[in-house]
């Protein structure tokens, strides 16, 4: 029997998400995947071969009025793409990329179902706005966002705090599914835990390098203790970090790199895993992000950000510890005890351990699929 066709709208090149997405889907449906390519160098990750792969390639800025015109060129080519296929399903990622799903659906003349993902709330969205133009933006965005999910079907979010800060004004609640960015743990099965002590132990940044005063932090607080470094991810825009980090003797730089193949010996390469953020945000106040659930699994303690909801989950996990996001003594207190301190160490190490079955994909692949296959019925 012929499978029909779900089409997956992203404005950026593939990541480990997006795949996990497509070969939970792919088992019901047909799937393409439309992607945006907006001329980054940034290396896309491999794809599992279950589904179509559409690259429109149009160059754009990472300021959001700058990518106003390139956004409407890309809306053009990606409704011509939809009216092509017609796919009974659209899942869309994040607003820009569901305003194109809302408009195919309402010129479609059958019921199109339509799926909003939220890994991450845009500042613009949910930060207090104090300049003119970005406060109309904001309040253009949230009208959009409002306007469109009352035709959505399904809105999946990453972290339970989303929905609680933003969404929950209107999104009834039935509609909503908590699905966290939990590993698909194949990629991890070649992993072996590094246990550095003493002069080898190393602190890692595994993932997109963003916030970078939080990222030179690191390095600073890495070469006041003469401490091995590592940095494995894609640096947007200048390479500042590469540079300070290529500039220290015990600093590694990766750049980007294959999940599939490389995420299991990056870990292995680390024994702490650094995830703090700008906390001045409020979206890195609520979210949950993969270093998460991927540093649990792994048996790699893990440092946030003090006052988000990362830290305390890190806290009621007892599977690392909290920094001042601004703060490098606080820092380098923190990873000296985590370094010198082998007893307590290792309890953190248990603890992630202990915490290894709340990382299971299958169970929430399992919550979207019951919901997908209701709608077939």
């Amino acid at each position: 029997m012929k499978k029909d066709k779900l089409a997956i709208l992203i404005g950026f090149m593939p990541n480990p998400r997006i795949f996990k997405r497509v070969a939970l889907e792919s088992e019901l449906y047909e799937v393409h995947l439309i992607c945006w390519d907006r001329g980054s160098n940034m290396i896309p990750h491999k794809d599992s071969g279950n589904c179509v792969i559409h690259t429109i390639r149009i160059e754009a800025s990472n300021h959001p009025l700058k990518r106003l015109l390139p956004y409407a060129k890309f809306k053009r080519e990606a409704l011509k793409l939809l009216n092509e296929l017609q796919p009974a399903v659209v899942h869309a990622q994040m607003i820009d990329m569901l305003k194109i799903a809302v408009k195919y659906a309402d010129s479609s003349r059958k019921k199109v179902r339509l799926i909003y993902e939220i890994a991450d709330l845009h500042r613009l969205i949910v930060d207090k706005q104090t300049n003119p133009v970005k406060r109309a933006v904001q309040l253009y965005l949230r009208h959009e966002d409002k306007r469109c999910s009352e035709k959505i079907d399904l809105l999946i979010v990453t972290s339970d705090r989303y929905y609680k800060m933003y969404f929950r004004d209107f999104v009834p609640r039935d509609k909503v599914l908590y699905f966290p960015n939990v590993p698909d743990l194949s990629a991890f099965r070649d992993y072996k835990r590094h246990n550095g002590e003493g002069d080898s132990f190393t602190v890692g940044y595994i993932g997109g390098v963003r916030y970078k005063e939080q990222c030179g932090l690191m390095i600073d607080a890495a070469k006041s203790l003469d401490m091995p470094l590592l940095f494995a991810g894609y640096e947007n825009d200048e390479p500042e970090i590469e540079t300070l980090c290529r500039a220290y003797d015990k600093g590694t730089w990766i750049g980007g790199f294959d999940f599939k193949t490389q995420i299991a010996d990056l870990y292995g390469r680390c024994d702490v895993i650094y995830s703090v953020y700008d906390a001045d945000m409020a979206n890195v106040r609520v979210a949950l992000p993969n270093k998460l659930y991927e540093a649990v699994y792994c048996g790699l303690p893990i440092i946030a950000a003090k006052n988000t909801h990362l830290a305390e989950t890190i806290d009621e996990w007892g599977v690392g510890g909290a920094v001042d996001h601004k703060n490098v003594d606080d820092l380098v207190d923190l990873l000296k005890k985590m370094r010198d301190d082998r007893e307590w160490y290792l309890s953190l190490v248990r603890n992630c351990e202990a915490h290894a079955d709340e990382i299971d994909l299958n169970k929430f692949n399992e919550e979207l699929k019951k919901i997908l296959i209701g709608w077939e019925a």
